[in-house]
């Protein structure tokens, strides 16, 4: 009996330590598979696919200063820049790529990614912008078993001539 009160002391604790570590392996996959998803959508114009990777109380906020909140404030300012001929230019050179990740929490990450882009021109002079490589920051929450964005940062290096 003895033997079996120390076996189920050891071996209790090991398997809970070996369960959450299987349940983060999944989380940090399903992050990235979000992820991945919001990427497609916008290689696709896609308004409604990228959006969907959003909380219904996102805050955006691109390296121009347009600083949006909520999914819908979000769809109305994507379906007019995915509008636009100089956006729709834009190729990227380098697809968005997760640089960290931290899980932060059982319902919690944050997540750093960057990009390059290439081919923009801008709409209003008819000007070629200069390439981009823009680094993404997003804060991430599992709800009813999701994972969305509920808050992102665009930052945009910029080389100084």
């Amino acid at each position: 009996m003895r033997r079996l009160l120390i076996a189920v002391v050891l071996v209790v604790p090991a398997l809970a330590v070996q369960q959450a570590r299987a349940q983060g392996n999944a989380d940090e996959a399903a992050v990235r598979a979000a992820v991945a998803h919001e990427a497609e959508g916008w290689d696709r114009f896609d308004v409604k696919q990228v959006v969907s990777a959003y909380t219904e109380d996102v805050i955006w906020q691109n390296p121009f200063g347009v600083r949006l909140h909520g999914r819908a404030e979000m769809e109305k300012f994507l379906t007019n820049l995915f509008a636009r001929p100089g956006y729709r230019a834009g190729k990227s050179t380098v697809a968005e790529k997760i640089l960290d990740l931290r899980m932060t929490s059982p319902t919690t990450a944050v997540v750093w990614s960057d990009e390059q882009i290439e081919g923009l021109v801008n709409d209003f002079s008819g000007h070629p912008m200069d390439p981009r490589h823009s680094y993404y920051l997003r804060v991430m929450v599992k709800k009813d078993g999701e994972w969305k964005t509920s808050d992102f940062l665009i930052m945009d290096i910029v080389h100084l001539k």
